[in-house]
């Protein structure tokens, strides 16, 4: 198992550029595996570890619990640890969103905190192959597109959090519970992970193991489908940027150059042309895309979007207005 972590951590540069660690632990048997696997290759890649937990305050004493075993786990083995703590239902009150949003949201702002703080280069998560193989499922079922079936990576920055490790994408769960049981780990079983009501628990207790029954082999598929998706999602986005200056005048685009250009290209265009106008592509869909790329193809007047926008095309330039001001 460390053999193969390593290997695995070497072969996709993982650590390239990365000294200082800070481990996400949440004390199950995922996150307890990767601090294992990290504490015990430290030396072979020269790496400087911290640990952090937050507590969701969701689970009352059974949470409380997961902090005390984590911070024990940690000091036991002469690793830094911090701890953080928010009142996740109040937030998804207060922000309408749904709990286990708000708790992601959290745990995310707390680790890029602790990060900063501390200086650390990269924070690391134990997200592994069946993770992924929900994600790419559940983005389906939603609908979305080959950039939204791109899978996970092993490294990405995000601007948000920065720098995002994930060494375990390539291993099974089933991997990492035995790996506790060889090291004589006893993770902390969250309950909330076998009720059969957030979607990704659907998926995961009761889609997977039906979907199973016709291919054995679903996790693996759906996680090759990922990688491929990625890489290819990532060539498309890299020949739009070299053709985004030609495509997209100031704050238009021209639709003359635009028509050019093969519908996939034509698709990352317009989002990233939002994404430069508006700021932000978060409220905004395929059916929003599409409906501006119709607009441009079918040399059409123009299309509502959210945040009280509008897509209008004028003498084949296509300008987004606000409010009935262009």
């Amino acid at each position: 198992m460390l053999k193969k972590f390593i290997d695995i951590c070497a072969a996709e540069k993982i650590f390239e550029g990365v000294r200082k660690i800070l481990i996400a632990v949440s004390g199950g048997a995922d996150s307890l595996a990767l601090a294992e696997l990290l504490i015990n290759s430290k030396r072979r890649f020269n790496l400087e570890l911290a640990i952090a937990h937050f507590e969701h305050g969701l689970r009352g004493k059974d949470s409380l619990d997961d902090a005390a075993f984590v911070k024990a786990f940690a000091e036991e083995r002469g690793i830094k640890f911090i701890g953080g703590r928010g009142d996740v239902k109040a937030f998804a009150t207060e922000n309408k969103i749904s709990v286990e949003t708000a708790a992601r949201i959290l745990r995310y702002e707390f680790l890029s905190k602790v990060k900063s703080d501390l200086n650390f280069d990269a924070i690391a998560l134990a997200h592994h192959a069946d993770d992924q193989a929900e994600t790419i499922l559940m983005r389906l079922l939603r609908g979305a597109t080959s950039e939204g079936l791109s899978a996970m990576k092993f490294k990405i920055f995000s601007a948000e959090y920065g720098l995002l490790i994930r060494p375990l994408l390539r291993f099974r769960k089933l991997e990492l519970e035995n790996f506790c049981r060889e090291k004589n780990l006893s993770p902390r079983l969250d309950k909330t992970n076998f009720e059969a009501n957030a979607t990704r628990n659907k998926i995961r207790l009761e889609l997977i193991p039906t979907l199973e029954k016709f291919n054995p082999a679903l996790v693996e598929t759906l996680c090759r489908l990922g990688e491929v998706t990625a890489e290819e999602s990532d060539f498309i986005s890299a020949q739009a940027e070299k053709i985004f200056p030609v495509v997209v005048n100031g704050k238009c685009i021209v639709r003359k150059e635009f028509l050019k250009l093969h519908p996939a290209l034509q698709r990352v265009i317009i989002k990233k042309f939002l994404a430069k106008v508006t700021g932000s592509v978060k409220d905004f869909g395929f059916i929003h895309f599409e409906g501006v790329r119709k607009v441009l193809v079918n040399d059409l007047s123009g299309v509502e979007l959210p945040k009280n926008l509008r897509a209008d095309l004028r003498k084949g330039k296509l300008y987004i207005r606000f409010n009935g001001k262009g």
